[in-house]
């Protein structure tokens, strides 16, 4: 009886969908496990909702009957730009100084997996942000959305998220994480005020109103206003926002293929 050789067979490479949702925990639990970003991601926004938001949240506005829901999507918005600014800014600046960046080139896993798991993680981490505002200001202020409504507005929310993270790779890739951190404060607090998400733009000086339509910021609180007081959203807020994924993202390329030249 003959025994014929059977032929080797290649070892099984995991799925790219199996290791991104690999990647994606293991962010997941690397924001988890520190408190300090868990706070102030989570706890900030409420804490300025809470500052800003309760003393003014029955007064009427001039578009809607009851301002409360504006004030909630506007300090989302704030919570997104924070996460993404130090998720995406100051976090990748340090990973790509300390090594790991190098290391993960260095391995069969693709870059561009790496920053889809930091994608897909920050948007999970986002819509966690978001249950905690809204729950908040539900109980705190009595401020209530139907689910078809708070559904659609988280939806547009995380999908105008884009441009802040492609936003935070640019700091990531070309500052150091001393500046990067620097950055990632500046830009959310002066964004948030300039582009009126903690005070309305008639009460800001006249440059700053100018100045508010070419930051994203202010493209996502339109869009996301517009959706609680039930206006029609201009295409020219989604325009923006593309313009300025296609702007930041370009730039944050350009700064990681010069990171990598270094490394060469």
């Amino acid at each position: 009886m003959t025994t014929l050789p059977t032929r080797p067979t290649a070892p099984r490479r995991p799925s790219q969908l199996l290791a991104l949702a690999q990647l994606v925990r293991a962010e997941l639990r690397r924001l988890v496990r520190n408190p300090m970003y868990a706070i102030g991601t989570i706890g900030f926004p409420v804490m300025f909702f809470a500052l800003f938001g309760l003393p003014v949240i029955h007064e009427v506005g001039p578009r809607n009957p009851n301002i409360g829901p504006v004030l909630l999507v506007q300090f989302a918005a704030y919570s997104l730009l924070s996460l993404a600014m130090f998720s995406f800014g100051a976090v990748v600046a340090t990973e790509r100084t300390g090594g790991w960046l190098r290391l993960l080139r260095s391995s069969p896993l693709p870059i561009p997996l790496y920053l889809t798991g930091k994608v897909g993680a920050a948007l999970v981490f986002s819509a966690v942000c978001l249950l905690c505002l809204y729950t908040f200001a539900h109980f705190a202020a009595g401020v209530t959305l139907s689910l078809a409504l708070s559904i659609s507005v988280a939806v547009k929310l995380l999908l105008a998220m884009v441009p802040l993270i492609a936003l935070g790779l640019c700091i990531g890739f070309l500052a150091t994480p001393q500046a990067a951190q620097i950055l990632a404060n500046i830009v959310s607090v002066v964004m948030s005020f300039a582009s009126g998400l903690f005070m309305p733009l008639s009460e800001m000086p006249t440059f700053v109103q100018r100045l508010a339509p070419f930051l994203p910021p202010y493209h996502v609180r339109e869009i996301a206003a517009n959706a609680v007081t039930g206006h029609a959203v201009a295409p020219l807020h989604w325009l923006a926002l593309l313009a300025f994924t296609l702007l930041f993202g370009v730039l944050a390329i350009w700064g990681m293929k010069r990171d990598e030249s270094r490394e060469g």
